[in-house]
């Protein structure tokens, strides 16, 4: 190992996700350059960097797999908003008054937020592709920033007016429900080819997906997915089963057409059915649950109890930074007590006398989980000799910490960020004691102030109440209620 970079991480205790493994109260993690060399109880390497962990837990980076990254200026604009807001506000308004730099911004500091919360993967569903250079800008954000993960290119049809303009119907509604558009297969295309030519570094390339809730019909939906998978992408983001208008069912129709596989990954799906989940199981296609938005926004009671019960592998996202924070803590909390509130409620037997989930099985949703729905469960997701360095100390000493002494109470129910002291991705230490590395974040600080002000400023010049009633008519629609049993499957 002559001229290799040697960490020693000294003394944790140890959540692994590895079955064979398991958790070592108190234990040693070798990293040789990018890689997990060696776990064990005690590891002598004489010529590595100690990291001294005693007091601290050391776990698998967390894995985000649906967030929005470019809304990072827009912190706390959300806190309050239905769907209609959002559809109205961020997808119509927002949208339109980031510039390039913007764009750049908003998915580095984005990205550093998801890494100083401990995650190291993420799934960046980025429909703000509005020039070739928001694209850029777009991807070389979250490059820079050093986050593994997938870019998954969005075929949302942006807005085309400009703050100030005089707008039309057309311009705000019709325009963005149109067909795939000419200008995304172009630059698409070039994004994948001259950003990811291998499409197997630490940041890979996919697609996001047109929203096929507003699709006029199925044609559009195929003719998208057959020229999407021309681009070989790593991962196809679909939003879905939301609630919202769809007035067919997009799983159903992949398969009926043979496109379903695991290059797929829907998102939300409170209104999949037990029969779309089970094509889903059978033919390939994995599930994102984003709670809090899911539940702040009425798309419906989360799906991930029932992907579980499907015999698939759930993964939890954090969506929107607009409206609560980064952090894949509050999506496990959430997620877990929901989940056992409504297992109460439905039993309706009167006070329970046991729990019917465990809090571990969360995190490992949260970790090994969506490394697997990523398809990078064969390198990142646990601690395993052999596995990209993608993992997180979390201090123990914190006030809201102590004196917790179960290492699975610890980081789901009682850690925040600010209790992270160190993460590694791919084997570089992107945060050390407390601090993300490699940075003056006064000045990124101030640079994503200044955006945010110019975001904000621009956003004045729009009539929200005009956007407002163009969109209502899309939310008298009714969604028809289609229920196919589960036995039918296979069919």
């Amino acid at each position: 190992m002559s001229g290799q970079k040697k960490t020693l991480i000294r003394g944790a205790s140890i959540v692994s996700m590895d079955s064979a493994i398991g958790d070592l109260p108190r234990g040693d993690i070798l990293i040789v350059d990018d890689r997990i060399v060696e776990v064990a109880p005690s590891i002598s390497a004489d010529d590595a960097e100690i990291i001294d962990a005693t007091g601290m837990i050391a776990s698998p980076g967390f894995v985000d797999t649906h967030r929005h990254v470019w809304q990072t200026q827009l912190k706390g604009v959300a806190i309050d908003w239905s769907l209609f807001d959002y559809s109205c506000l961020m997808r119509s308004m927002y949208s339109i008054c980031y510039e390039a730099d913007d764009a750049y911004l908003g998915n580095y500091v984005g990205a550093l937020d998801a890494i100083n919360a401990g995650i190291t993967s993420i799934v960046d569903h980025s429909h703000l592709q509005i020039t070739p250079e928001h694209s850029d800008g777009l991807v070389k954000g979250l490059k820079d920033a050093g986050i593994r993960g997938v870019m998954c290119y969005g075929l949302y049809r942006n807005p085309k007016y400009k703050p100030g303009d005089t707008l039309t119907v057309a311009q705000v509604v019709d325009e963005v429900s149109g067909p795939l558009e000419e200008f995304h297969k172009v630059n698409a295309t070039r994004v994948r080819d001259q950003h990811f030519s291998s499409n197997d570094g630490l940041l890979r390339f996919g697609i996001a997906a047109s929203e096929f809730v507003v699709s006029p019909g199925p044609e559009p939906v195929l003719e998208e997915m057959a020229w999407v998978r021309t681009l070989d992408p790593a991962l196809v983001s679909i939003h879905i089963g939301f609630g919202v208008n769809e007035g067919f069912r997009v799983v159903p129709l992949l398969h009926e057409h043979g496109m379903l596989g695991d290059d797929l990954l829907f998102v939300h799906g409170a209104h999949l059915t037990d029969y779309d989940l089970a094509l889903l199981k059978q033919h390939g296609g994995w599930l994102s649950t984003t709670p809090e938005t899911e539940l702040q926004m009425g798309m419906g009671y989360p799906v991930l109890e029932r992907v579980v019960e499907s015999g698939s592998t759930p993964s939890l996202g954090i969506d929107i930074a607009s409206n609560f924070a980064g952090d894949m803590f509050a999506q496990m909390r959430l997620m877990l007590q929901t989940m056992r509130f409504r297992h109460y409620e439905i039993a309706n037997a009167g006070l329970p006398v046991a729990s019917r989930y465990a809090a571990r099985k969360m995190l490992e949703f949260a970790t090994l989980g969506g490394a697997r729905v990523m398809g990078m469960d064969s390198y990142t997701g646990s601690i395993t000799p052999g596995k990209k360095a993608d993992l997180l100390l979390t201090r123990m000493d914190s006030v809201n910490m102590s004196p917790v002494i179960d290492p699975i109470a610890a980081l789901v129910f009682y850690a925040d960020a600010g209790d992270i002291d160190s993460v590694w991705v791919d084997g570089v230490a992107r945060k050390r004691h407390g601090k993300l590395t490699g940075l003056d974040w006064s000045a990124v600080r101030s640079s994503l102030v200044t955006s945010r002000n110019g975001i904000y400023e621009k956003f004045r010049k729009i009539p929200e109440q005009q956007i407002r009633d163009y969109w209502s008519p899309l939310w008298k629609i009714e969604m028809p209620a289609i229920e196919l049993p589960l036995a039918t499957a296979g069919a």
